[in-house]
């Protein structure tokens, strides 16, 4: 006769499939965030990787005192850097690193159609484009090359 005494201890399966609904509900309110998060961080590294690339090509061409070459892609967000008529892998960037590392990615660029900046013995360039990324989201930056070769990111745009 002591069962009725005893205390049971533990939870109940509606209990738990409560927890569980309840848990699953706020990670469906999450998960559309994250993902857009995920994605603007993906295109900040792209837009931070181009201006990284644009230095190490100038760089190279002040310290070799040979043309260093950028190729731009026109609006794919691809470019193609090389020294010497020798390409770059490490400093460029193909549709196949594109579309897998920054899937939701588009460019535009002034011009349009593919441009080549080529950096001179002293650093510059002949042509100075303004490119234009813009994430999924809606997000964009604009990328302003100068004629020295520095690019300016407009603030005003990222978001």
């Amino acid at each position: 006769m002591r069962r009725a005494d005893r205390c049971i201890r533990g939870f109940t399966l509606i209990e738990m499939m409560v927890t569980i609904a309840i848990a699953a509900l706020l990670g469906l309110l999450v998960v559309p965030n994250l993902v857009s998060m995920v994605d603007s961080g993906k295109t900040s590294v792209l837009v931070n990787k181009f201006p990284q690339d644009l230095a190490w090509a100038r760089n190279q061409a002040v310290t070799t005192q040979q043309p260093v070459t950028i190729t731009l892609g026109g609006n794919t967000c691809t470019w193609s850097t090389s020294v010497g008529g020798a390409i770059s892998a490490e400093h460029s960037m193909t549709p196949a690193q594109l579309a897998a590392t920054y899937p939701n990615v588009s460019c535009t660029t002034t011009g349009g159609n593919s441009q080549t900046l080529t950096f001179n013995s002293q650093g510059f360039i002949d042509a100075a484009p303004t490119i234009t990324v813009t994430a999924a989201k809606g997000q964009t930056w604009t990328l302003q090359v100068l004629a020295s070769g520095s690019v300016i990111l407009n603030a005003n745009t990222a978001s």
